[in-house]
């Protein structure tokens, strides 16, 4: 799915003093669902931050819709990002070769 079939509207943008991290709420229109590998690429790339830095913390999309909102936690920096973030999110946002890898499956 490439980005250019993608629309993006920013829903909240929030900075939380406390984890120093933003907290994002998006709304994506796209004719399917796109992986959560594809889409840490594409809002990386519409925030300008590198992608180690951004987590997918969710993407829910409505039934018979093609609209999806998400949540999405950035950092600053990456290693301080996977020390917060949990294992499974983590995972989540890993391609899937790469998933297969580290599972073992």
């Amino acid at each position: 799915m490439s980005s250019e079939n993608i629309q993006i509207s920013l829903i909240s943008d929030r900075y939380n003093p406390v984890i120093p991290r933003r907290e994002v709420e998006v709304e994506i229109v796209a004719k399917g669902t796109p992986s959560r590998d594809t889409l840490r690429k594409i809002l990386a790339d519409f925030f300008k931050v590198p992608v180690d830095c951004l987590f997918v913390r969710s993407c829910l999309t409505s039934f018979g819709t093609n609209v999806s909102k998400c949540r999405v936690h950035i950092y600053n920096d990456a290693e301080y990002g996977k020390k917060i973030e949990p294992k499974y999110i983590q995972l989540r946002n890993l391609p899937r070769e790469e998933r297969k890898k580290l599972i073992g499956k």
